[in-house]
């Protein structure tokens, strides 16, 4: 669990993310939390899939590497959001990180808050150098701002998306 001055950051375990899958109630209840109901809908439900099977082969030691943070808005007690890296960093100490938040939840501060607190946690590790965060959406220009508020830059570009690295100080 990870704290900030508004949050409250939660690694979810994998029978967390399997009941989120399953139901968002579910999984309120099992973490005893109110979430927002569509935490787990659209490209989300893939994504989560997607960890899920990763998390299965990986041993539980790092499993925070490869789930997703809910992020908590503390003083509410209400789930709104997800952050998390896709895995374990590679040779080079680098891992790509992901997150996204209810649209009510926008432009608050509040990913920025969370985005700060996992990339503290990362290079807390010394096995990771570098976080990315590839093919960024030209007009998610709330994520572009997360992103140069975490300090990351900008290190290239395509016809779609806009590629940010941050390097350990």
């Amino acid at each position: 669990m990870l704290v900030t001055e508004r949050l409250t950051l939660l690694p979810l375990s994998l029978s967390h993310l399997q009941s989120g899958l399953r139901s968002v109630s579910y999984l309120s209840d099992e973490i005893h939390l109110q979430l927002v109901p569509d935490l787990f809908e659209g490209v989300v439900q893939r994504a989560v899939s997607m960890k899920i099977e990763k998390m299965k082969s990986q041993p539980e030691s790092v499993h925070d590497w490869f789930t997703y943070w809910l992020v908590v808005i503390t003083q509410e007690n209400l789930g709104v959001g997800l952050v998390g890296f896709k895995g374990y960093p590679d040779s080079k100490g680098e891992v790509e990180i992901g997150y996204g938040i209810d649209q009510v939840y926008r432009r608050q501060g509040y990913m920025s808050e969370a985005v700060d607190a996992l990339v503290k946690w990362a290079f807390d590790h010394p096995v990771c150098k570098r976080i990315t965060a590839p093919g960024v959406l030209k007009e998610n220009i709330g994520s572009q701002r997360t992103l140069v508020h975490a300090g990351f830059e900008r290190v290239g570009e395509s016809p779609t998306g806009i590629d940010y690295l941050l390097v350990k100080g």
